[in-house]
């Protein structure tokens, strides 16, 4: 489902130490997506903490907030129109409150270029995606 992130940058998170309450997780070892239900086969919620080789399977929402919480970056997504295709997508990550230089100029983490063509999504799932990525990669290397 496209709201979930993948299970490979879910279990990337509880590396990162991604413990939030989810309702939703990667089954182990089939890595099939479910919800927890508790004794009244209702569903409830569960922390990566509770589960043995399972992962939670957090939102998109759910991870991007995580990292604006825990590590103080902030991500978005952006379009902009190439003359040539149409509506690409781009992403843009910076540290909260410490996105301008000293000419009060916006300053990503991330550089931003429409010229990198490795930073061209065709859809906005893509730069979502891309983003994750790139916000896990920064994290694991602090």
């Amino acid at each position: 489902m496209k709201d979930f992130i993948p299970n490979k940058q879910a279990l990337e998170l509880k590396e990162l130490g991604f413990d939030e309450a989810i309702s939703t997780y990667y089954s182990y070892p089939d890595n099939e997506l479910g919800y927890t239900m508790d004794a009244h086969n209702r569903v409830s919620v569960r922390r990566n903490s509770q589960f043995g080789y399972a992962v939670s399977a957090p939102t998109f929402s759910q991870a991007f907030r995580w990292f604006r919480e825990k590590y103080g970056l902030r991500a978005s997504i952006t379009d902009f129109i190439d003359d040539k295709i149409g509506i690409e997508w781009d992403y843009e990550i910076a540290v909260i409150g410490t996105d301008l230089d000293e000419n009060g100029n916006y300053k990503p983490l991330v550089d931003y270029s429409t010229d990198d063509e490795n930073r061209k999504f065709k859809t906005y799932e893509e730069a979502e995606l891309a983003c994750l990525k790139k916000l896990i990669e920064i994290c694991k290397n602090k």
